[in-house]
């Protein structure tokens, strides 16, 4: 049986009939490396990194255009490829240099602007290339702060969504380490506080490049704003079942928002181009928008304002005592806001009339004829048999700052005077008290001697003549001035050529000044009165203002307060050599606690002269001076001005004054230390 012969016809057609259809899609690209490797890609395979923290042009762009198009492109660009997409994108900084390839392949169409040697590294991750341009970036310098608290808030936000759960700074601060972006955690706090509370508010300050410092000043401002409004809120909260005549306040503070006040106000300070605040203009428009929204007056405002940053200052030395009282102003006021009728003193006055029974008898009245205010509905006063006492009211050469009255020993609640029912710590402190008034008789009587005149020993009328003018009618020697008389031109002449700059002191400040002084057995010194009879010196300014030359109080002779005066004096050199200082600075950091008031470590790179000079000053002063610095004797003879052509270096006379006074106050440090004093 033969087989059926195939026929050409039959044999083409088999070879020209479709093949089996393929399972899986053509591919139309390779897949990206999964080793780093060198290639060579094309402008149109590139694109920048869609999430690059710099938001701004960099201020070098026209030097870098010229560089590459004068020899190239130096450093390969370090690219990668996110999953799923056809081009490689920037991976470690580069983004500028992109722009410019394609800027130069259009001006030009020369293609080794085209073609570029390129490094690659396989992808790892969103938050990996974020962190190599902020790395990238923040080692060159040319990140503002707002663009690298934006990458931190970013980075933040990767992390957290990677782990599903919320991460601590100090995660965040390693997470970030080990990604290549090292980042202080205090500054981590401070980029994220930036972006949740300033962002919103001040975009256009904050892209115009507003730096580190003025960032801090800003928190601290928003910080004590924030702590008043909440001190309010507590307030009213605690008194909610009597709110007396506060309650529009109450409801104000309660039902406000502090975050939209603080929005609604700041937002009227935000400018482009801004770069830095007026700090007297925002320290008014805060303070204005507390007491619009608590109602609290100007004044217990601007004094908790003050005493909350001086405790800020010296946060380390400062007392339990002194952080309690920063709000006392604040608490009297909300008081007067709550029972306006009544009169409310600072400090607060402690009620000493709890549990104490009225007085039965009437009240007596008034100049006026009005009642005592303390009087009840019918007629009755709390304020004893001897009729009513207005604490507003001072005799006769009595001020605010004298001592009261001592009680009647008969009157109601006061012990009598060693009788059994005064403790032991009472008849302590009589006993210690009439010592002390025995020694005031002592002194007075002894500084109202007068001076007699030494027993002659020569004839009568050289006597006589030696003596002549020295002696009165009655044979006692004269109050003797070795001064000239002078006109009162004369004095006022005097007075200005020993005042450097003026410090204007309060009337209450020198009115307690004094009594302090008496108190410690001493004479307080005024510029006025003194300048004409010995040489102080004044020299004011906002720190450290002096006005005697030598003398140390007795009530500031501690330690720790010798510590916090050599730590002003410190600050207005630092601040004149461009140097920062406060208790956690990283250079010059004041400490009330121990040394003498100041810690050093080294400067920084590139540090001025001025800052040469007063460094080693201070570290002179300690006895441990830098050796990488200039630590000739001569340093010292250009900071006083004894030689040198450089006058920028030359102290002026306020902080000459104040180097001298350095010293002094240093000197007596170590003599109370020497004494035993550990305060």
């Amino acid at each position: 049986m033969s087989k059926t012969a195939i026929t050409p016809d039959q044999i083409a057609a088999k070879l020209t009939q479709p093949g089996p259809k393929l399972s899986t899609k053509p591919a139309d690209r390779l897949p990206a490396p999964t080793t780093e490797q060198a290639m060579t890609l094309t402008l149109d395979q590139l694109r920048p990194y869609d999430r690059n923290p710099r938001t701004q042009r960099n201020a070098k762009y026209d030097e870098i255009k010229d560089s590459i198009r004068a020899v190239g492109l130096k450093q390969k660009l370090t690219v990668t490829q996110r999953p799923g997409d056809d081009r490689y994108m920037i991976s470690d900084g580069g983004n500028t240099r992109l722009t410019i390839l394609n800027e130069l392949h259009e001006e030009t169409g020369e293609e080794r602007f085209y073609y570029q040697d390129c490094h690659f590294i396989p992808w790892q991750g969103e938050i990996n290339v974020l962190a190599g341009h902020l790395a990238e970036n923040d080692n060159r310098g040319q990140l503002s702060w707002i663009e690298r608290a934006r990458g931190v808030y970013d980075s933040k936000r990767m992390i957290e969504e990677e782990a599903n759960e919320s991460i601590s700074l100090r995660e965040l601060t390693r997470r970030l380490k080990e990604l290549g972006f090292s980042i202080s955690l205090s500054h981590v706090s401070k980029m994220l506080y930036t972006v949740e509370h300033f962002l919103p508010t001040l975009p256009l300050t904050l892209d115009s490049g507003m730096g580190k410092g003025q960032i801090e000043k800003l928190i601290s401002y928003r910080q004590f704003c924030e702590e008043c409004w909440e001190r309010c809120r507590a307030y009213w909260e605690a008194h909610a079942d009597d709110l007396g005549e506060g309650e529009q306040w109450a409801n104000s503070v309660i039902e406000g928002d502090f975050a939209q006040a603080w929005h609604d106000e700041m937002t009227q300070l935000d400018h482009e181009g801004q770069t830095e605040f007026r700090w007297n203009i925002v320290e008014d428009r805060l303070k204005g928008m507390l007491h619009d929204h608590t109602g609290l007056h100007f004044n217990p405002i601007d004094m908790a304002w003050k005493n909350w940053f001086t405790v800020r200052k010296h946060a380390r030395a400062a007392s339990e005592e002194e952080k309690a009282d920063i709000w006392t102003t604040v608490d009297s006021e909300l008081e007067r806001l709550r029972h306006p009728q009544e009169r409310h003193l600072y400090p607060p006055k402690e009620d000493s009339s709890k549990g104490s029974k009225t007085s039965s008898k009437p009240s007596q009245k008034l100049a006026s004829g009005n009642p005592s205010p303390d009087a009840d509905e019918t007629g009755h006063s709390e304020s004893g048999a001897e009729g009513y006492h207005d604490d507003l009211t001072f005799e006769e050469g009595q001020t605010d700052l004298s001592p009261p009255a001592a009680p009647k020993a008969n009157e109601r609640g006061v012990p009598t005077p060693g009788g059994v029912d005064e403790s032991a710590q009472m008849k302590e402190m009589r006993a210690q008290l009439a010592k002390l008034e025995q020694r005031n008789a002592e002194l007075e009587a002894e500084s109202q001697k007068p001076l007699v005149a030494p027993p002659s020993t020569g004839s009568s009328e050289s006597s006589g003549d030696d003596l002549a003018g020295l002696l009165d009618s009655d044979g006692f020697m004269q109050e003797h001035n070795p001064q000239p008389t002078r006109s009162p031109e004369e004095q006022e002449t005097l007075v200005d050529d020993l005042t450097l700059s003026p410090y204007e002191e309060s009337e209450g400040h020198r009115q307690l000044r004094h009594w302090q002084a008496k108190e410690h057995g001493e004479e307080a010194i005024d510029f006025e009165a003194a300048a004409l009879k010995s040489v102080p010196l004044m020299s004011g300014g906002p720190v450290a203002p002096i006005t005697d030359l030598w003398h140390v109080p007795a009530w500031r002779r501690n330690a720790r307060d010798l510590r916090m005066q050599i730590g002003e004096v410190v600050q207005a050199l630092a601040g004149w050599a461009d140097i920062e200082v406060s208790g956690t600075s990283e250079i010059i950091r004041l400490n009330a606690r121990d040394g003498l008031g100041y810690e050093l470590d080294p400067l920084g790179d590139n540090p001025g002269r001025r800052a040469q000079l007063i460094w080693q000053l201070l570290a002179g002063l300690q006895g441990d001076i830098d050796p990488m610095l200039p630590a000739e004797i001569s340093l010292f003879g250009e900071l006083v001005g004894s030689h040198g052509t450089d006058s920028d270096v030359c102290l002026p006379d306020g902080l000459f004054i104040r180097v001298f006074w350095l010293t002094r106050l240093i000197r007596v440090l170590r003599e109370v230390l020497a004494e035993g004093d550990p305060q």
